[in-house]
């Protein structure tokens, strides 16, 4: 074991090393996390595993990507680890999962030739090389296992719309679920190219041209799209999905109120002009687990929708902080000074990390996942890394060798963890006794990686208490 740990840690040095030469800035103070990197890959494939002969083309679709992907962490990783490489050149190894992918796609989900090395090309292209470019782009945001997870995550979302909308067009949705991805994949589409545009055109960084361009774009482009693909006006049936039962109304209400509290927190942290603390950053935790709990029990559909529209407004008011377009700007970036993270840098991504961890299992294109695993973000950050941080604050006198991270905090998040998995099974919602044992075999584990890890709990955490349990 000694061995194979002493090669692991000489694997990795080559890698940060091989970055450092290059000129690509790492997140300082955390290691390289390469086990986040397979995490989202391996998570779309363990989900097809999941489903029984009927899974959907976009479930398909999603497992073979996720092989590709995890070929293309390898291959990445496996050429970083090759001493003075250019390694923002696209090096012949990333064919590998190109060549591999494609033939994925033109063998088992019967794509065209065409079609299958255009897919191929594009995820392993993005999988390896455009985690370079990321990580390029914003220096000192991401360990490399973050920015793989990212790119992988966003590799995931851009192969379900070219699967999912060309049908779409052809064959529109009836069902709420599949109206409900359409939107969400439309909207996060133009999320996307407002980012884009305002990247690349710093012309449409003014105000003025900016909300022209945001206007446009919606009025023109994206309007009408959703409009032809779903075959009605997308206004009005999101107006009839929301109030065609009172308990909806009912549970967007609370979720207002709990939106109003957060805002509450966030208006009198900004008062104060006093950095946030841990403690209190991780309000909005509990205001999540709040949001969440109730969401997944009752209104699923409707919470997976409003995820991904809040995921957009997030991703968009990021965007006017970053580029401090007014009015908003300015504001945005008072709330930024004050609740930064040690972890976040040029771009606020916490909270986009805390969002995506714990919408992660809600997105994945499966029906057939029990409940404990759809709570895999609420269970480990929003429950667990919240009982350790509070607790750990204020009573962790004993540390753990080598990090900061307290004995007391470790053994609050045990508890919480177990004592939620436990209130689940009482009231009857995990009904094997095989799953309540490895729900809390795997919170405890995941409590002591909590401790000892140095990568982005929000992301990480998340994603891997998902793959445990769908193993």
């Amino acid at each position: 074991m000694e061995f194979l740990i002493e090669k692991y840690l000489c694997f990795e040095e080559r890698i940060l090393q091989s970055l450092k030469n290059n000129g690509i800035k790492h997140r300082t103070k955390a290691n390289s996390g390469l086990w986040l990197g397979t995490l989202v890959g391996l998570s779309s494939i363990l989900t097809i595993l999941k489903e029984d002969s009927s899974y959907s083309e976009i479930c398909l679709i999603a497992a073979l990507t996720g092989v590709g992907l995890l070929i293309s962490c390898a291959c990445l990783y496996l050429r970083l680890s090759t001493e003075r490489v250019a390694v923002r050149d696209f090096q012949v190894i990333y064919f590998l999962p190109a060549l591999i992918t494609s033939m994925l796609y033109l063998l088992i989900a019967n794509k065209g030739l065409l079609v299958s090395v255009t897919w191929g090309l594009s995820v392993a292209s993005l999988g390896t090389w455009g985690v370079l470019q990321l990580m390029s782009i914003f220096p000192g945001c991401f360990t490399i296992g973050e920015a793989t997870s990212v790119i992988h995550g966003c590799i995931l979302f851009l192969m379900s719309v070219v699967t999912n909308l060309p049908l779409r067009y052809h064959l529109p949705p009836i069902h709420n679920d599949d109206i409900a991805t359409v939107l969400l994949q439309v909207v996060m589409l133009y999320v996307i190219s407002i980012c884009i545009i305002s990247g690349y055109f710093p012309i449409f960084r003014l105000t003025r041209n900016f909300y022209i361009m945001i206007i446009s774009l919606l009025l023109i482009v994206f309007l009408p799209l959703l409009y032809i693909i779903l075959d009605q006006n997308p206004l009005v049936w999101l107006l009839l999905f929301i109030f065609d039962k009172a308990s909806k109304v009912v549970l967007i209400g609370y979720w207002a109120i709990c939106l109003l509290l957060s805002v509450i927190v966030v208006v009198y942290q900004i008062l104060l002009n006093f950095h946030a603390t841990t403690s209190t950053r991780k309000i909005f935790h509990l205001l999540a687990v709040l949001v969440y709990i109730p969401g997944l029990i009752y209104e699923q559909i409707l919470l997976y929708l409003a995820s991904g529209i809040v995921m957009g407004l997030f991703v968009f008011l990021e965007l006017i902080r970053y580029l401090r377009i007014p009015p908003l700007g300015g504001a945005l970036q008072q709330g930024f000074s004050v609740f930064v993270d040690e972890k976040d840098n040029l771009i606020s991504l916490t909270p986009l990390y805390l969002l995506s961890g714990l919408s992660f299992p809600l997105w994945m294109p499966t029906n057939n996942v029990p409940l404990v695993a759809l709570l895999s973000g609420v269970l480990t950050v929003g429950v667990g890394d919240t009982a350790a941080s509070f607790v750990g604050s204020r009573w962790g006198s004993h540390k753990w060798t080598s990090t900061n991270k307290s004995i007391e905090g470790t053994i609050a998040c045990i508890f919480s963890q177990v004592g939620l998995i436990c209130i689940l099974a009482f009231i009857g919602y995990i009904d094997s006794g095989w799953l309540l044992l490895r729900s809390i075999l795997f919170s405890v584990a995941l409590s002591f990686i909590e401790a000892y890890t140095n990568q982005v709990d929000n992301l990480a955490l998340p994603l891997l208490m998902y793959v445990c349990l769908t193993l």
